[in-house]
């Protein structure tokens, strides 16, 4: 099973690419920080960015060049139901390359399933997005993930392993209604001093109800800091 999915890992950018559709590549750094303030509250700092590398329209010829996308700073606080279920209230601001910045208020539950040696999580969330430029945006999301070790039983310090997850987001806007799907494959490796690094491939599309189905790709990368 571990052998399978290590194969479709690898196997994923490369078929990505060749669909032809691909309408924007490129990388996607992140880093993260986590520490409990009292016993039962845990603080949460992310910050991640998308680098846009090569950009195609319909019609047009491939254009490439670099260019900022976006950069989100997030803050969250959470606490535990119990060892497999974790709530969470958070706010983002975007700084976005087209200069109309935005504020987001984030709510989510994770659920955390351990069936055999690999890990299950689900997460739900709901954000609204505040804009001066836009209407409000409020949206739903589904992600499912999966993490599996590459060697033995269990994930020790020092050791690889894979993560994949699929999330489903449902947003409306201005009595618009959008979907979404982001699949991720990732190649992890657990650190010492609590630390996480993961890459991997981040792809997504949108605008389902459109005419213009979008694309992108991401090479994302990511170091997860946990005290």
């Amino acid at each position: 099973m571990r052998k399978l999915l290590l194969i479709l890992f690898l196997l994923l950018p490369i078929q990505i690419m060749a669909q032809g559709t691909v309408r924007l590549f490129g990388f996607f750094p992140e880093f993260q920080v986590g520490f409990k303030a009292t016993e039962k509250l845990k603080v949460i700092g992310k910050i991640e960015s998308q680098h846009g590398l090569a950009e195609k329209f319909e019609g047009e010829d491939l254009d490439v060049g670099y260019f900022h996308n976006l950069t989100d700073f997030q803050g969250f606080l959470g606490t535990k139901v119990n060892p497999f279920i974790d709530i969470a209230g958070g706010y983002q601001y975007r700084v976005n390359s087209r200069g109309d910045n935005s504020h987001r208020t984030i709510q989510q539950i994770s659920i955390l399933q351990l069936p055999r040696n690999y890990k299950i999580g689900h997460r739900i969330r709901f954000d609204q997005t505040y804009s001066p430029f836009e209407k409000n945006d409020y949206r739903v999301r589904y992600r499912v993930s999966f993490e599996f070790p590459i060697e033995g039983k269990s994930l020790d310090p020092g050791e690889f392993y894979l993560v994949f997850s699929d999330e489903i987001l449902y947003s409306y806007q201005a009595r618009v209604s959008g979907l979404e799907n982001r699949a991720v494959a990732s190649l992890g490796h657990l650190s010492k001093g609590r630390q996480k690094f993961q890459a991997g491939i981040d792809y997504r599309t949108d605008r389902f109800f459109d005419p213009d189905l979008r694309h992108r790709t991401w090479f994302k990368f990511g170091w997860y800091l946990n005290f």
